[in-house]
C-alpha cells in the first residue's frame, strides 16, 4: 500500500492526486455507510470529474469497491463505494508480562488471524527481544496474507513509553535508536508504539463507549493500575508520554515497596497484584474460600480470585469490596481534577462489575464534589476480548488518519 508509505516532499500534479486519493480513503473508512460519488467529492472538495477519475484509479487498483445502490426519490439509483476490506493490514501486537498476543486486522479493524504465547514472560533482554520479533514474524507468514499490503505494526507493551520517539523505557531500553526503529527495519514496516493502558484508551476512544465522549477516563485494572485520559476527544500522553500514571500517584496508605521504589502507591492497593497479596494475607489470618479446595495460595492468581467472585466466594468478593472503595475514593480526586463526564473501566477486573460498581461509586462519595460527580457515568468496557491488541493495531490507521 505505497499510497500510505511515500512521503511527500514537493507538491506536483501527481502528488497532489496523491493527496487527494488518501483523503477519498479516508472519507470512506472513517464514514459509516458507503457513500456515493457526489458525496464523496464534497467531503473531500473536489469537483465530481477529479473525484470520477480518482476513484476509477483506486477502483483499478482494488482498494475502492462498489458496494451497492441506494434509493432515491427521483428513481435514480447512485452506486456507492467504500474501502476494500482486503486492500491492507494492521498488525497488533500486545506484550504484556506473562503473555504475547499477535492479531491481524484488515482495514475495517475485524480480526482476520490471531496468536497468543501464554508462555512468555517479558524481560529486559536481548533473547526476550529476539523471541518477540520471531513471535510478531512468524504470525505474519502464518497469516498467508500478501506482505506487500501489511500497513504497519501497532503495539501495546506494558510500562512507560514515549509515543512519539518510540522508545520503551522499562522494556527494551537497551536499544540506541529506540524500540519502533530497531522492529521497524527488522520488519521492514512501519511500527508505532505506545503503553498497554494508553493502546486499551484508543480502543475505547474509537471502538468502545468513549467514542462520543468528550472527556472521560479509561481505567486499566488488571495486574497493575493505569489510566488513559481522554480530553476534547484526544488521547492525552503528556510531554513525553507519561500521562496517566495512575497507579503510582499516592493515594494509597500501604507501606509496601512498589516496583518503583516509593511508597504509598496506589497501585499496592488496588491491582490484580494487591488482590492476590489480601488474598494470602486473608487466608493466613484464618480466613476460607473455594479457591484453597483445588490450589494452594501460591498457585492462585488474581484472575482466578475475580472468578471466584463471580460464582459467589465471599472472600474474594469482600477483597473485591475493599478494592472498590478505594479506586472510588482515588477517582474522586480525579473527578474533582479533570470534571470527566465519562469513566470506563477496563482490564482483567471489567468482569467483576456488578461486585464492583457499588464500592465504586461509593469511594467517590467521599472525595467527589457532588456537582462533577453528578454530571459523570461509570461504565465497565464492552470492547470484547483482547481490547488492547485492537488498540495497539488502530495506532497504524490513526497515523494514517484512517479512523
Amino acid at each position: 500500500m505505497d499510497i500510505f508509505k511515500i512521503q511527500i516532499e514537493g507538491i506536483n500534479k501527481e502528488s497532489k492526486q496523491l493527496v487527494q486519493k488518501r483523503k477519498i480513503i479516508a472519507l470512506l473508512n472513517k464514514a459509516e455507510t458507503a457513500l456515493p460519488i457526489p458525496v464523496i467529492c464534497r467531503g473531500v472538495r473536489i469537483s465530481v470529474p477529479t473525484g470520477t477519475k480518482l476513484l476509477n484509479e483506486l477502483i483499478e487498483d482494488q482498494i475502492i469497491v462498489e458496494a451497492g445502490k441506494i434509493e432515491t426519490d427521483n428513481g435514480r439509483r447512485p452506486v456507492v463505494y467504500k474501502v476494500n476490506p482486503q486492500c491492507g493490514y494492521i498488525v497488533g501486537v500486545e506484550i504484556l508480562l506473562k503473555r504475547i498476543s499477535v492479531s491481524i486486522f484488515n482495514i475495517e479493524m475485524k480480526e482476520i488471524f490471531e496468536a497468543k504465547d501464554k508462555e512468555f514472560v517479558l524481560e529486559n533482554t536481548q533473547d526476550c527481544l529476539a523471541q518477540v520479533l520471531t513471535f510478531i514474524e512468524q504470525c505474519i507468514v502464518s497469516s498467508e496474507l500478501e506482505t506487500n499490503k501489511f500497513l504497519g505494526v501497532g503495539i501495546g507493551i506494558t510500562g512507560r513509553v514515549n509515543a512519539m520517539t518510540g522508545e520503551s523505557y522499562n522494556y527494551f531500553n537497551f536499544l540506541e535508536n529506540g524500540l519502533t526503529s530497531f522492529i521497524s527495519q527488522r520488519l521492514n514496516l512501519p511500527v508505532f508504539i505506545d503503553n498497554d493502558t494508553h493502546v486499551l484508551g484508543i480502543s475505547e476512544l474509537f471502538f468502545g463507549k468513549a467514542k462520543d465522549a468528550r472527556n472521560a477516563l479509561v481505567v486499566n485494572l488488571s495486574r497493575g493500575l493505569g489510566l488513559a485520559i481522554i480530553m476534547n476527544g484526544e488521547l492525552i500522553s503528556g510531554d513525553r508520554g507519561f500521562a496517566g500514571e495512575f497507579g503510582h500517584m499516592q493515594f494509597g496508605d500501604s507501606t509496601k515497596l512498589c516496583i518503583c521504589g516509593k511508597r504509598g502507591c496506589l497501585g499496592m492497593e488496588v491491582s490484580g497484584f494487591a488482590l492476590e497479596e489480601r488474598f494470602k494475607e486473608s487466608v493466613e489470618n484464618g480466613e476460607s474460600s473455594l479457591l484453597l479446595q483445588k490450589n494452594s495460595t501460591d498457585r492462585i492468581r488474581y484472575d482466578s480470585i475475580l472468578q471466584a467472585a463471580w460464582q459467589g466466594d465471599a472472600l474474594s468478593i469482600s477483597l473485591l469490596h475493599e478494592i472498590g472503595i478505594k479506586l472510588g475514593k482515588a477517582l474522586g480526586n480525579i473527578v474533582n481534577l479533570l470534571n470527566p463526564g465519562l469513566i470506563i473501566l477496563g482490564g482483567k477486573f471489567a468482569i467483576a462489575s456488578d461486585i464492583l460498581t457499588d464500592s465504586i461509586k461509593s469511594g467517590m462519595t467521599h472525595t467527589a464534589l457532588s456537582q462533577p460527580l453528578r454530571s459523570c457515568s461509570i461504565m465497565f468496557s464492552e470492547t470484547g476480548a483482547d481490547p488492547g491488541l485492537k488498540g495497539a493495531g488502530a495506532q497504524v490507521l490513526y497515523h494514517y488518519g484512517l479512523i
